[in-house]
């Protein structure tokens, strides 16, 4: 059975063990992890498969924050879910809590993603939600734009080399 709780403890380091183990999701240094959930914890969301002895395995996670840029917006910066859970919907349990959780908030207007142009698994989650692509409208100064498969995205945002898409949602 998937629970979903926020991160609490010492729960950042299963999260920090298990960003390792995910290709194509940056490991952020552990205390990166613990900062997050001490600051930011109330949208830093924890998925676990309870068992009936009582024990329960990490299936993934979902890193958020509240935008002060962007007053009243949630982004969320990484959602992840371990090998062993994908296709056993956490992904779609963590961005269903995560927008009930925003839907709550009295501050929250909008929840926002960046997405890579090659990660096809997180486009088809953010757009089964609903979310729209918004990429122009978030590019940056000197930023160009590009289509990969019909989706419109910035190239090289972060600077890492990857083009992203831009996904909105608003309340």
């Amino acid at each position: 059975m998937i629970t979903i709780d926020i991160v609490k403890g010492e729960d950042y380091k299963a999260v920090y063990k298990l960003a390792g183990e995910i290709d194509g999701i940056v490991q952020h240094a552990e205390h990166v992890y613990k900062i997050m959930a001490d600051h930011f914890g109330d949208c830093f969301f924890i998925a676990r498969d309870k068992k009936e002895d009582g024990s329960a395995v990490v299936m993934g996670f979902m890193l958020g924050f509240m935008s002060h840029k962007f007053k009243g917006q949630l982004f969320v910066w990484q959602i992840a879910v371990s090998p062993e859970s994908q296709g056993k919907k956490v992904g779609t349990a963590l961005l269903k809590h995560t927008l009930e959780y925003a839907r709550r908030a009295d501050d929250c207007q909008s929840v926002m993603a960046t997405v890579e142009t090659t990660n096809i698994g997180s486009q088809r989650l953010f757009e089964k939600f609903g979310f729209r692509i918004q990429s122009e409208r978030f590019k940056g100064l000197g930023q160009t734009l590009t289509i990969d498969n019909g989706k419109e995205a910035v190239v090289n945002y972060y600077g890492s080399g990857t083009d992203q898409i831009f996904y909105l949602m608003s309340f």
